[in-house]
């Protein structure tokens, strides 16, 4: 399927631009790699954050700064935490 898609002047040249800098034989060529790569990163932005909207990514992120200093990381703690957990599961 093929659809036409009018842009501003402005967009156009940029598109262009990005058409020689790519080495695209066609502006079509380039247009699409453009607005492939723009759903990717609104797809990858919308999964990464979740579902949440700003505010509710800035008030997490106010509730972890809130709650002190980080911890230090001890894999050793965390990997014995899991196994028990595991090891407690498959007896019940």
């Amino acid at each position: 399927m093929s659809k036409t898609v009018t842009v501003s002047d402005k967009l156009a040249a940029l598109v262009e631009a990005h058409r020689r800098a790519a080495g695209f034989a066609t502006i079509d060529a380039a247009a699409e790699e453009l607005i492939t790569l723009g759903l990717i990163a609104a797809t990858a932005a919308v999964h990464h954050s979740l579902g949440r909207s700003d505010g509710e990514l800035r008030g997490l992120i106010d509730e972890a700064d809130a709650s002190g200093p980080a911890e230090p990381w001890d894999a050793a703690a965390v990997k014995a935490e899991v196994l028990r957990r595991y090891a407690t599961l498959r007896g019940a």
